[in-house]
């Protein structure tokens, strides 16, 4: 169970707050790194990984 400090509301379901940039998240957009959360953006650049693939537009689907 994290810390409840460590926790905030972000669309309507409460979450972990990034550690390293203070973005809320909910669990499912949150990446845990040891004992941390982040945010994709902060595990990127402190992983150093990128992504196997690239985002692909579809016509007639919106995504936002």
């Amino acid at each position: 169970m994290p810390d409840i400090s460590r926790l905030g509301i972000h669309q309507g379901e409460i979450g972990p707050i990034c550690d390293f940039c203070g973005a809320r998240l909910t669990f499912g957009q949150s990446l845990p790194i040891d004992d941390k959360f982040s945010c994709f953006d902060c595990y990127k650049s402190k992983t150093g990984i990128t992504p196997s693939s690239d985002g692909k537009a579809v016509p007639g689907l919106p995504m936002e």
